[in-house]
């Protein structure tokens, strides 16, 4: 067996690159916050994709940028000439006045001085919405002391690693986190463990990101919770009060199948986004002001009425093949067409559109409500035929899709609720959904024999999801440890999903 072995990965390090685009019709930049160090050289990429022209001009700490762009108007002639750059000392950088549709890219250095720079677009009225700002910190301190335990297993969520024995253990010279495990490709777990410096008593923010599941602790609380099997997506964020002390930071990380990533950064108030990991996601840095970018994929939440409304799209939990389904009274589904089963539940609000309609409307969706609940996998086949219903259900492969199961489409009932159907090796399945006010029955009725030792899995380790536990009830349900499976025949099944108080 082979020890620890370094992959050919370039370690991930802080950008010196700036890439900014306007957005279309909308007065506005793409991004409106990025991060430095004091006396980087950086190099800013522009783009002006509008059809009006724009600059990018970046200014010492305390400017007052609309100020400094109104006093242009006091000699209009001067500043035409000019093409609308003021005359100020205090503008460290800027490109020209771009035309619609050209770009420019021009270096510089920072000063040495931390703080936040201002950042406009100086023509005659813009500079109300077109601002941001560059936040130009040091970075932040990394791992002391970080060690690594690896363990063996094939696990759908992350197990409890004080009960196992490490297959084996040691120490990360370089301080990052890495899967750099060149002999374990698969099914493999592992525990980071190191000590994290707080420069200063204050508010930090932690990110995260994994495929498959992670968990961090600060000092043995939980504070990030990313289980379950499914890719990066986008980054989880926290925020944590602590004092100028050492803290032990630990991350658990499970691996099943595919693709393996684990990110982990942190930002103080008194330093940049750091890199605590040798990977990290394209353009992490904006993880900093993650909330600021995330409300150009806000604002149209769907509303349901006195009707369901479906939505059909990218939803995170569910697939690239979802079907979202919002019911009266709060109630909520995400039905996977991948795996012909049920992917997601979640009560309150139904969902934000505005993801899908932005910009190219890439990424997944996650629920707009709470309490979501995970009953199986993302990419697992509600179905399958096994002796043993214990063992490892399989995985979604849409090159290689499981046998026996087809996608028939869906219709909608006289009340406007979608009945879906497929088949599974031959037999017809109509599978039907009523909501009630904690509760939404789930009804299959199967048309013809069905092969032996068919089986239904209804959950997977379900974990309560605040003040609230989802109970699965049905007749002949069967649970084998965590988990809930139903056997099959021809004919009528019925699952009632109910949330009760974890109290």
């Amino acid at each position: 067996m082979r020890l620890l072995a370094l992959l050919a990965i370039p370690v991930v390090c802080h950008s010196a690159e700036i890439r900014m685009k306007t957005l279309t019709a909308q007065m506005r930049y793409d991004r409106s916050e990025f991060s430095a160090s004091p006396g980087e050289k950086v190099t800013l990429h522009f783009e002006n994709g509008d059809d009006l022209p724009h600059n990018v001009v970046i200014c010492k700490p305390g400017t007052d940028t609309l100020a400094m762009s109104n006093k242009q108007m006091e000699k209009p002639e001067e500043a035409l000439k000019r093409n609308w750059l003021p005359e100020d000392s205090r503008i460290i950088a800027h490109t020209r006045m771009l035309n619609p549709h050209e770009k420019e890219t021009v270096t510089f250095t920072l000063p040495e001085k931390p703080g936040f720079y201002p950042i406009v677009c100086t023509f005659p009225g813009h500079v109300l919405t077109m601002k941001g700002r560059l936040a130009v910190f040091p970075p932040g301190p990394r791992f002391k002391d970080l060690s690594f335990k690896l363990y063996h297993g094939a696990w759908d969520r992350l197990p409890d690693f004080t009960k196992l024995t490490p297959h084996r253990e040691g120490s990360v010279k370089d301080g990052r986190i890495a899967l750099n495990f060149d002999d374990y490709k698969n099914e493999y777990g592992l525990v980071f463990e190191g000590t994290l410096s707080a420069p200063k008593k204050g508010s930090y923010r932690f990110m995260l990101a994994s495929d498959d599941g992670a968990r961090l602790f600060i000092d043995d609380e939980e504070l990030i919770e990313n289980d379950g099997i499914h890719p990066s997506g986008s980054i989880i964020q926290k925020s944590r009060e602590l004092d100028a002390r050492d803290y032990r930071v630990k991350l658990h990380y499970f691996q099943r199948a595919g693709q393996a990533e684990l990110f982990l950064a942190w930002k103080g108030a008194s330093f940049a986004p750091t890199l605590l990991s040798n990977w990290a996601p394209k353009d992490w840095e904006e993880g900093g002001t993650r909330k600021k970018a995330e409300k150009e994929t806000t604002g149209m939440p769907l509303v349901v009425g006195k009707e369901p409304i479906i939505y059909r799209n990218f939803i995170q939990g569910a697939g690239n093949r979802a079907i979202g389904v919002g019911y009266p009274g709060g109630i909520n589904i995400a039905w996977s067409a991948e795996g012909m089963t049920l992917a997601l539940l979640w009560r309150g609000a139904f969902i934000d559109a505005a993801r899908h309609w932005n910009s190219r409307g890439g990424g997944h969706q996650p629920p707009l409500g709470y309490d979501v609940f995970s009953p199986t996998e993302e990419s697992a086949p509600g179905f399958h035929i096994t002796e043993n219903p214990a063992a490892p259900w399989p995985r979604w492969d849409p090159v290689k899709r499981p046998s026996g199961l087809q996608w028939k489409g869906y219709s909608l009932e006289t009340e406007r609720s979608p009945t879906f159907r497929y088949s599974w090796h031959g037999a017809q399945v109509e599978e039907h959904y009523t909501a009630a006010t904690d509760s939404i029955t789930r009804t299959l009725n199967i048309i013809g024999p069905v092969p032996a030792n068919s089986w239904l899995r209804l959950a997977e380790d379900l974990k309560p999801q605040g003040k609230a536990i989802l109970k699965i009830e049905a007749p002949g349900i069967v649970q084998i440890g965590p988990r809930l499976v139903l056997p099959i025949k021809e004919g009528r099944h019925v699952i009632t999903y109910r949330w009760t108080s974890t109290k």
